[in-house]
């Protein structure tokens, strides 16, 4: 053998000793995180893992250990592939061909393949609560082959793969017959069959939801970021256990009964920051948004003139401190999108935070207003929120509206809400979070509560879905957000942060390739 081919084989074997070490130094480092059972305390109670069928933060946090969708967002926000190897748009924007990775197995055994794809897709686009702006769009959902999938589009949509990376009402990925079984109605929890590092094991209401780890998992070949990428499975099993009282899921922390527990009331910081044995989790990107809903279609606030008297009227300091108290937890803000998310604009916001009474006064006369209740409604367990009502409720009648005010809890507040047929409120309060995309904001979606449906917004809307460049669409938003200042279909009073608190010996959650981001995550994630 000549010296070229000595060295050759030798660099061969030196690689191969170099990866094997690295590999078994990986798979000890792996077997040093191994860890038993994680346990998390929910402030509520989900409905429904079935996030085709809900927006709920609560039932997000279990569920996206179990479902998956075709695409993720990493921690950018950025969708990236998940059950995918890859996929393409047609030159003209209108067929969209993804690439299921092969060998990815449902909790089942069942290998995932085109027809689950397609079976759930159509699902979701028939039921699910975020379909109608892609939706109205899809032509056809096509099997090419078993791992192919074509989606033809009867017009370009330049956020695709936003709303299918979407958890939030969007589209995870079930067998097929589960999909078809279950139509519009919730799937059930034995039919909770994903794709997932953890697959569901028991739901016993009122008390836990328990999922335990997939060994059978298919991990995409990327690395860990945020939703996406790897996903490695420490714990052999996580139980979420609901724990309404703020107070139990701290000490809870503290006693080491639970590893992690969201939704902390921020007065509480003190006394986290103040134990050996427990580390504040503050959820500053992306915040959450505050916002108060408004019936654009029925009442007293169906009047476009009568909003603004609306807007005029409020003091967003108070509001904001009334909710989240301590400014470490909120800030002020006029735009919709908080500082460093790319689609930030301060277009019409010099309408935000008036607190003149005068002026509201002055549009309520010129709308002809005369003394009509304008009924304020709130879910009085959700704390911040109640706390904001009472303030605007003030705030209103200082400014001379028969201000209203109603108190539900979440389940009833939720139903009489969303009944557009026997709306009676004028003023709704909720929060939300951060999306990725100016079309997945809610209250763009004409069914969504408050139901804006004017024919500029609906023009806008159209500009921005089919708009495809950057700037373009980012210059649409603008326009959006000014015609939000004059329409007034909602209004936000600031941007707020969540307290979370994470037991000491929790490790890997809030590093740089797995920050804290709308809703806590567990893979990746170990105990010391």
């Amino acid at each position: 053998m000549s010296g070229k081919g000595r060295l050759n084989t030798w660099r061969t074997l030196t690689l191969i000793l170099a990866l094997t070490l690295i590999f078994s130094f990986s798979l000890a480092a792996a077997e040093d995180k191994e860890s038993g059972t994680l346990n998390v305390a929910l402030a509520s109670e989900p409905g429904t893992l079935d996030m085709a069928l809900s927006t709920g933060v609560a039932a997000s946090i279990p569920a996206r250990h179990v479902f998956e969708g075709l695409l993720a967002f990493d921690k950018d926000y950025k969708p990236q592939p998940m059950l995918l190897s890859s996929w393409e748009l047609s030159e003209d924007g209108k067929t969209a061909t993804f690439h299921l990775r092969e060998g990815v197995k449902f909790h089942s055994g069942e290998e995932m393949v085109a027809e689950d794809v397609v079976a759930s897709l159509n699902r979701w686009g028939e039921y699910g609560l975020t379909n109608s702006a892609l939706w109205t769009r899809v032509e056809e959902v096509t099997e090419i082959d078993d791992y192919t999938v074509e989606m033809t589009l009867s017009e370009p949509f330049a956020p695709l793969t936003t709303y299918l990376a979407n958890i939030y009402g969007g589209p995870r990925i079930v067998p097929a017959e589960i999909a078809r079984e279950a139509g519009g109605e919730p799937i059930d929890p034995e039919n909770y069959v994903g794709t997932g590092p953890y697959k569901f094991v028991e739901w016993k209401a009122g008390d836990y939801i328990s999922l335990e780890r997939f060994n059978n998992y298919s991990n995409p070949p990327t690395a860990p970021s945020g939703f996406a990428g790897r996903k490695l499975a420490y714990f052999e099993s996580i139980k979420f256990s609901m724990v309404s009282e703020a107070g139990a899921r701290v000490s809870g922390v503290k006693a080491g009964n639970y590893d992690y527990a969201t939704k902390i009331p921020t007065d509480m910081i003190a006394t986290i920051e103040g134990s050996a044995s427990t580390d504040p989790v503050i959820t500053d990107h992306p915040p959450i948004y505050p916002i108060m809903l408004i019936n654009t279609q029925t009442g007293v606030l169906a009047d476009a003139t009568m909003r603004q008297a609306v807007q005029a009227a409020l003091d967003m300091d108070s509001i904001m401190a009334a909710g989240y108290g301590n400014p470490t937890f909120w800030t002020l803000d006029g735009a919709y999108f908080a500082e460093g998310i790319r689609w930030r604009t301060l277009a019409g916001a010099e309408a935000y935070d008036q607190a003149d009474v005068a002026k509201a006064k002055e549009l309520a006369d010129e709308a002809g207003y005369d003394g009509e209740p304008i009924d304020i409604i709130v879910a009085i367990d959700m704390t911040a929120q109640y706390n904001q009502s009472l303030v605007v409720r003030n705030q209103l009648r200082q400014a001379g509206f028969n201000a209203q005010l109603e108190t539900f809890d979440k389940a009833t507040f939720f139903q009489r809400r969303n009944d557009r047929e026997n709306a009676e409120w004028e003023l709704a309060f909720s929060f939300y979070s951060t999306t990725p995309d100016p079309s997945l904001v809610l209250m763009l979606n004409e069914d969504y509560p408050g139901w804006w449906d004017t024919p500029e917004i609906d023009n806008l809307k159209k500009e921005l879905n089919t708009t495809t460049n950057f700037e373009e669409r980012y210059g649409v938003w603008e326009e959006i957000r000014t015609l939000w200042y004059e329409q007034v279909p909602a209004i936000k009073f600031g941007d707020a942060y969540q307290l979370h608190v994470r037991g000491e010996t929790l490790k890997g959650y809030g590093t740089e390739e797995q920050p804290v981001m709308v809703s806590p995550y567990f893979w990746n994630t170990w105990k010391e």
